[in-house]
């Protein structure tokens, strides 16, 4: 292979390997469709997500991992920054950040579905899926009064109590 070819080969794949910051494009809230609600995620279980206008927090917890997002819902999206903490070794967390986000959809079974993705740092995908369906029974019970503003500082996590 020729020098032109393999700087050819490393310019498309610098090119392609950047899309992964890039936001996805909103499109219209289905009819009953609500990002509030307990989910179930086959990557990061259970997640209950809050909302207050267009902003949203949650948090998800399986195994040893315990995370929460924080971000704003347009349409059927919803952008965010997320935080993770993976503990394998007791007392030696290894904590993770990068955005992702989730399209919310309604199922021919009527169910409500978020497909998605993260990435790390300042992507929006390029780590791999993250998709959940709603539950249909429950409240999220790590929420904050509806009225109130939220944020992630706000929220208590069991890793906030040392």
């Amino acid at each position: 292979m020729s020098a032109k070819h393999i700087a050819v080969a490393l310019v498309l794949g610098i090119m392609l390997g950047c899309g992964g910051a890039q936001k996805p494009k909103p499109g219209p809230m289905p009819q009953g469709a609500a990002f509030y609600g307990v989910w179930q995620s086959p990557q990061y279980g259970n997640m209950h997500i809050c909302q207050s206008g267009n902003q949203v927090i949650g948090d998800y917890a399986k195994h040893e991992r315990s995370g929460r997002i924080q971000g704003s819902i347009d349409g059927d999206l919803l952008t965010f920054q997320w935080e993770d903490r993976r503990e394998l070794i007791a007392g030696h967390p290894k904590v993770r950040r990068g955005h992702g986000y989730f399209r919310i959809e309604i199922g021919e079974d009527g169910d409500q579905y978020l497909k998605g993705e993260w990435g790390l740092e300042d992507d929006y995908a390029g780590g791999g899926p993250w998709n959940a369906v709603k539950m249909r029974r429950g409240e999220p019970d790590r929420c904050i009064g509806e009225d109130e503003d939220l944020t992630v500082e706000e929220a208590p996590h069991p890793w906030d109590e040392d």
